[in-house]
């Protein structure tokens, strides 16, 4: 893991870029502008990062867009960020090969080769987090950040993030029904999101 001088992690871009692409196809992109402009971000779309950024960055993003746009639709634009996510990352991060070979192989055994690797490179997406799976008797995996999802609001959204990336890897990966399904949320007061990977 990444972190910063404050203990706050490092993650990729493409959290922010996704968030802004997601927001643009909701509303369009005056609209979408006009929500940055109100909030005092204005010029990030002319602006995207392109390297590593803290996540506070990401999660201030996610912050304006809930005072701006309100908790319900945040979460439908944090639920797509997510899949976009997911589809940059296997179009551009996963090598064609284990690609293949992931879509051959019967979901429990895609599932032990994919969730090891997603933990080695929590810190891309999870910053400060911390990501974790269990594989029996039900595979499920759990992200975790008491520190900075310190709002329901703010916990809502990261959690529809999350479960959006997630699902859509693991329809990409694993088998096309995949779904989770909610075992724990911090947005209700647990110390973390947690899910049962499910594929019918």
């Amino acid at each position: 893991m990444t972190t910063t001088a404050h203990g706050t992690g490092k993650i990729g871009p493409n959290a922010i870029i996704q968030t802004v692409a997601a927001l643009r196809e909701m509303l369009g992109d005056d609209a979408a502008r006009a929500v940055l402009v109100r909030g005092g971000a204005g010029d990030l779309p002319d602006r995207l990062p392109h390297e590593l950024i803290d996540e506070r960055e990401f999660h201030a993003l996610v912050e304006l867009l809930i005072e701006q746009i309100g908790e319900e639709r945040t979460n439908q634009v944090m639920a797509r960020s997510g899949q976009l996510t997911s589809e940059y990352v296997f179009a551009n991060r996963i090598p064609l090969l284990a690609r293949v070979l992931l879509r051959l192989l019967p979901p429990s055994l895609g599932l032990r080769m994919l969730l090891p690797a997603m933990q080695r490179h929590t810190w891309t997406f999870a910053g400060s987090g911390a990501f974790a799976y269990d594989l029996t008797p039900t595979p499920s995996l759990s992200i975790a950040n008491g520190t900075l999802f310190d709002t329901p609001a703010m916990a809502a959204a990261m959690c529809a993030y999350y479960r959006g990336a997630f699902e859509q890897m693991f329809r990409k990966l694993i088998c096309p029904q995949a779904t989770l399904r909610e075992l724990e949320c911090q947005a209700r007061g647990d110390r973390r999101c947690r899910y049962a990977i499910q594929c019918s």
